[in-house]
């Protein structure tokens, strides 16, 4: 079974995602938490990290399975068919929701932006990306091919392996 992205309603990734374990199907919503000031009280509150997508590890064979929870609209699509999405960049998702990883670290490697590159060590081991932008801070902007979405993170140049 390979994982895949769904398209949801805006705002339902978390209802979709519920309903789709309640089929009994896998599912994954990365959600980042933040504390809102409201004009009475402070609460923390879950978001998604990617607004409207879910990801499903479904087999081709109940596929359709995933439309009988309300807010799917439809599988994202790349290159022809589903989008694939491969274990490495869901872990690297949990990563991020789990540690919030974002580090900070010395230049020592000549990488412009276009530039390709492996991630060699720690949670995002093994994702591919492309610089977009170096900026101060040494921001890498990491594109997760198989959907095309691009999440910006903060790594240390040492575990960049430029291809």
């Amino acid at each position: 079974m390979n994982w895949k992205v769904l398209y949801v309603a805006s705002r339902s990734e978390k209802k979709v995602n519920k309903k789709l374990f309640e089929l009994g199907l896998e599912s994954y919503v990365p959600l980042r938490t933040e504390r809102r000031k409201w004009s009475d009280r402070i609460k923390t509150v879950s978001f998604p990290i990617i607004n409207g997508y879910v990801f499903v590890k479904v087999d081709d064979m109940v596929r359709d399975t995933v439309f009988k929870a309300h807010g799917v609209i439809s599988y994202v699509r790349y290159n022809g068919g589903d989008a694939i999405v491969r274990d490495v960049e869901i872990a690297a998702l949990k990563s991020i929701e789990a540690k919030g990883y974002f580090v900070e670290g010395s230049f020592s490697q000549s990488l412009q932006p276009g530039d390709k590159v492996l991630i060699k060590y720690g949670p995002f081991k093994g994702l591919m990306g492309a610089i977009k932008a170096i900026t101060g801070g040494h921001v890498y902007r990491i594109t997760i091919d198989s959907i095309g979405y691009s999440l910006t993170v903060h790594v240390p140049s040492e575990i960049l392996e430029k291809k």
